[in-house]
């Protein structure tokens, strides 16, 4: 009996907004409701694992925008969060993109 697993595999990278047009796509971009639970957690995810892997303390301070595009095997959504560093009110613009990738293996 062969079953679906899907697995993710999450690409995350932060960066200070300078330049947008560096991430100019052709894909169909379809804009999501910020609200959404969903572009919730990918942006708690997105402030948890930079911090973890920057050693930092950025603090999510609001979802600007979050935009999807569906990809051969997955999709990447790509959201552009304010965040604080830490105990400061300084408020910067951060660019996090995450890819979900779905598998399906056979299991016996």
């Amino acid at each position: 009996m062969a079953t679906m697993r899907s697995s993710c595999l999450i690409i995350i990278s932060l960066l200070v907004l300078g330049s947008l047009s560096a991430f100019a796509v052709t894909f169909t971009r379809k804009p999501m409701d910020v609200n959404d639970h969903r572009v919730v957690q990918i942006a708690i995810l997105a402030i948890t694992e930079y911090n973890h892997n920057y050693n930092a303390n950025l603090k999510l301070v609001k979802i600007a925008s979050c935009v999807t595009e569906a990809r051969r095997g997955g999709d990447l959504h790509e959201l552009v969060l304010l965040a604080s560093k830490g105990t400061t009110r300084e408020t910067n613009k951060y660019q996090a993109r995450l890819t979900v990738w779905l598998t399906m293996d056979k299991v016996e």
